[in-house]
């Protein structure tokens, strides 16, 4: 089990947590259910995950094995029965996407290696369940010709895949090089893509170079636009992150290179709309932060209140590496408090809690080669906030204690084939029907039984039962979630029949069977 301890003085909230002789890193962090926290990383080689309670004293973790593969956890997300969804890379000699469903005790529910035969390797990146309880991982695929790179992949609460497409793909945007990813948003029932790519200059299509790339998708996980963001065509950059202002108009977070040839970056913000238009850009200047501050970057950005916004920072002296830190900013780019935390090393993750405080998880040196987990929370100054002397109640959907442990998903990771998949559009166009099967057929034993499907998403269903004449012999309702019905035919003459399945008056699905 993995210990914590706190430097900080007064009961501040500041935590190290690890382990002697190995590196603990974070990727993601969620407030839980409970007040407590879920931390998702890797210790060493193994995919790790942490829970505290809401002062950051662990309560226990949980490493995920495996015989052939690394493991990293990259992205989670919860839903409200209190299960947990991880996604990561898993490495081996080559990458795969991989997803991992964990019950309300830790315990593991499925986990799915998500191969693609088309590409060479792939990263999953990021994780979130949409309104219709549908678990979207964002991927990136790797291969030449670099045509699809940026997929969301649909998966159902019992881990089948439903449905992959991509986006920003070079078959559709013959400009683009390279697109990548790592964020994913869902706002107002549309979706937005934050990441980079490669596309041309202007008036010279031989040359490419970087810019932020935002992708919009609507509901119906249709691509809308993309936009590689150059306003006077001179962002040299990346976006890591998008956060809704209000219900039309989105900023983006991220980096800029102050010129092709420099290698000094400012911190930088972007603003479009819900239709993918460019509405501005302002950065954050190092010399704002201080004289020797000569990179900043934004990974992470949560709002502070309607003007204000905290954003956990990479920033420093040097060109690269620097520490983590906190910038308190508004839309403009006016800088109006900062933090650096001395020996942190890994991307930030920032969450704003329940009780409007702001909790970071980074990973900290110690020593000359460990890394440990780093979380502390503060205030909207920046400065450290006393724990919390509450009581709770923690892991209540969990009807038994939880332990830490190793789980081994050697026997656990089944490899999805991703070819056959089908898109959205047609997926969701499969709902809108029933399929319906008879068996045995022919029916020889006075009993016909009906198997069908997707019944959840339909009302007012009835199943009827016509001879050659097209005459009703049989008829019944049936309810959401029923996948079967016995059907009497006893007494019925022998010849051929039609099983017409009804929602809302409308016919969704028939089969013919044959009755001895």
């Amino acid at each position: 089990m993995l210990y914590n301890y706190s430097f900080s003085q007064n009961q501040d909230w500041e935590i190290h947590i690890g382990s002697s002789n190995r590196d603990e890193v974070t990727k993601d962090l969620l407030e839980d259910y409970d007040k407590g926290y879920y931390i998702a990383g890797r210790v060493d080689y193994n995919a790790l995950s942490v829970k505290t309670d809401i002062n950051g004293n662990v309560l226990y973790d949980k490493e995920f094995a495996h015989n052939f593969y690394d493991l990293y956890f990259w992205g989670t997300t919860t839903d409200t029965a209190g299960n947990k969804y991880f996604c990561g890379p898993s490495f081996d000699d080559i990458i795969w996407p991989y997803v991992v469903k964990l019950d309300s005790c830790g315990g593991v529910l499925w986990c799915k290696l998500l191969d693609d035969e088309i590409f060479e390797e792939g990263v999953a990146l990021d994780i979130l369940i949409n309104k219709n309880n549908e678990i979207l991982v964002l991927c990136w695929y790797y291969s030449e010709p670099e045509n699809d790179r940026i997929h969301l992949i649909g998966l159902n609460e019992n881990g089948d895949v439903l449905w992959k497409k991509p986006y920003a793909s070079r078959n559709n945007h013959s400009w683009i090089r390279n697109a990548n990813a790592y964020n994913l948003l869902e706002n107002n029932s549309d979706y937005y893509i934050s990441g980079y790519c490669y596309w041309p200059y202007p008036n010279d299509t031989t040359h490419f170079f970087l810019r932020p790339l935002f992708i919009g998708i609507d509901s119906d996980l249709k691509e809308k636009w993309i936009l590689p963001f150059a306003p006077l065509d001179s962002i040299y950059g990346k976006a890591y992150k998008t956060i809704p202002l209000n219900d039309t108009i989105l900023m983006g977070a991220g980096i800029r290179r102050a010129s092709i040839s420099s290698n000094e970056d400012n911190a930088l913000l972007m603003f479009y709309n819900n239709n993918g238009k460019e509405l501005g850009y302002n950065e954050i200047y190092n010399d704002q932060i201080g004289p020797d501050i000569h990179s900043s970057v934004i990974r992470d950005i949560v709002r502070i209140n309607d003007t204000l916004f905290m954003a956990g920072s990479f920033f420093g002296p040097d060109y690269s590496e620097n520490p983590v830190g906190e910038l308190v900013i508004d839309t403009a780019g006016n800088l109006y408090n900062f933090q650096s935390r001395p020996n942190t090393v890994t991307s930030p993750s920032l969450i704003k809690t329940f009780d409007n405080k702001f909790v970071i998880a980074t990973s900290i040196k110690e020593g000359k080669s460990d890394w440990d987990i780093f979380v502390y929370k503060i205030d909207e100054n920046l400065e450290s906030v006393p724990f919390d002397t509450n009581s709770y109640n923690y892991d209540s959907l969990c009807p038994h204690q939880i332990q830490s442990g190793i789980i081994d998903l050697t026997n656990c990771l089944i490899w999805v084939g991703m070819e056959e998949i089908p898109s959205p559009q047609q997926y969701y166009e499969s709902l809108k029907r029933i399929p319906i099967k008879a068996y045995p057929n022919p029916v020889s034993d006075g009993k016909v039984i009906f198997e069908f499907e997707n019944t959840q998403y339909h009302s007012n269903m009835e199943l009827s039962c016509y001879d050659l004449l097209g005459e009703l012999i049989h008829s019944e309702k049936v309810f959401q979630h029923q996948g079967m019905s016995r059907v009497s035919t006893a007494g019925w003459p022998p010849g051929m029949y039609m099983a017409v399945f009804y929602s809302n008056g409308g016919a969704v699905g028939k089969c013919k069977f044959v009755i001895k």
